[in-house]
């Protein structure tokens, strides 16, 4: 038994559920700095890379403004977290990320299901995702 190893991968997980929480309730600085000062997020969904807090920032303020104008309510789920290396400075890690949308009277329905590939740097001040790539 790696204690280590297992404290590690409880923060990683601990970490998706932070950044499903901050980005679905709009605190979009929080959020973006969850990520390290040069963090990455590459996705289809919003084109160009996004690096660094504020840019970071501004792809959470898109996903609210997104579910604001559809008059929905938005969530992340994230789901089979599979640490695949980890060591005491970084982490690779995949996992699936389901994003709902819901209406206050309404059905839930999925917008996306989605892969991410993250590459986590593991510091003294906790874990931080420095890349994320997103795939269908």
């Amino acid at each position: 038994m790696n204690h280590e190893r297992d404290s590690a991968v409880a923060a990683v997980r601990n970490l998706y559920a932070r950044q499903a929480h901050l980005i679905d309730s709009g605190q979009h600085d929080d959020w973006a700095h969850t990520f390290t000062k040069d963090g990455q997020f590459h996705s289809p969904t919003y084109g160009q890379p996004a690096i660094g807090y504020e840019q970071l920032a501004g792809i959470s303020k898109a996903f609210s403004q997104a579910a604001q104008k559809s008059g929905e309510r938005h969530r992340h789920l994230v789901d089979n977290i599979w640490v695949v290396e980890c060591d005491e400075t970084r982490a690779q890690v995949r996992a699936y990320l389901s994003i709902v949308a819901t209406k206050e009277a309404g059905e839930t329905r999925i917008l996306r299901n989605v892969t991410l590939d993250d590459q986590f740097a593991m510091t003294e001040q906790g874990c931080h995702v420095s890349r994320r790539t997103v795939t269908y």
